[in-house]
């Protein structure tokens, strides 16, 4: 009787790893088929509401969380605040917010090319040996494509009661369809650059 329960549960056992490997293989070929189009990853901290509008009076119908992607459908810009994405959601749809100032979410493959790319890093201060030295990998960027363009413009200014040299580094990012924002950042630098590399602060536009 004994080795018949051990059969038993050994079968379970293999059965339950069995469906395991066979649900994660159908979960990934799933999300390679969504990759082909138009889709969405969260890219927020905490969970999103889905709703069943876009309006943030539309009715709750479930939550995604940061990583999950998400095939896209339609999307509304009719909203001051946010973009709506509507996506396909378990087993019907529903409208998902984006800030439109720091999105919620990353876009890819979007035929329209709706939003403006965006810039993000996390320190305070750039450091760098020389202004040579620039580069930008210590940036994110938001974009729906991966043709863009970055470039940046040093400024200097020097605090007027201290007397010390104080620069700043402008980014802008411009997409294919000509959209562009700007990033600003404190730089120091072990040695000073030359005058004629850098533009003075008056200059500088906000």
């Amino acid at each position: 009787m004994k080795k018949f329960f051990l059969i038993i549960l050994v079968i379970a056992i293999v059965g339950g790893v069995g469906y395991f490997v066979v649900t994660k293989e159908v979960e990934h070929q799933e999300t390679e088929e969504i990759k082909k189009g138009w889709y969405i990853e969260i890219d927020y901290k905490e969970p999103i509401r889905v709703r069943d509008d876009h309006s943030t009076k539309g009715k709750e119908i479930g939550k995604v969380n940061t990583g999950e992607i998400y095939k896209v459908l339609d999307v509304y810009l009719e909203d001051k605040s946010y973009y709506w994405y509507n996506i396909e959601f378990e087993d019907t749809t529903g409208w998902v917010a984006s800030l439109k100032k720091s999105p919620w979410v990353k876009d890819y493959n979007n035929p329209i090319d709706i939003a403006t790319p965006i810039i993000k890093f996390k320190d305070n201060v750039y450091k760098v040996t020389s202004i040579k030295d620039i580069n930008y990998r210590h940036l994110e960027v938001i974009e729906d494509s991966s043709d863009y363009t970055i470039t940046h413009q040093v400024y200097h200014e020097v605090k007027p009661a201290e007397f010390i040299d104080q620069y700043w580094i402008v980014y802008t990012i411009t997409d294919k369809a000509g959209k562009s924002s700007s990033k600003t950042q404190k730089i120091e630098f072990d040695v000073k650059p030359d005058e004629s590399e850098v533009l003075d602060f008056s200059l500088y536009k906000k």
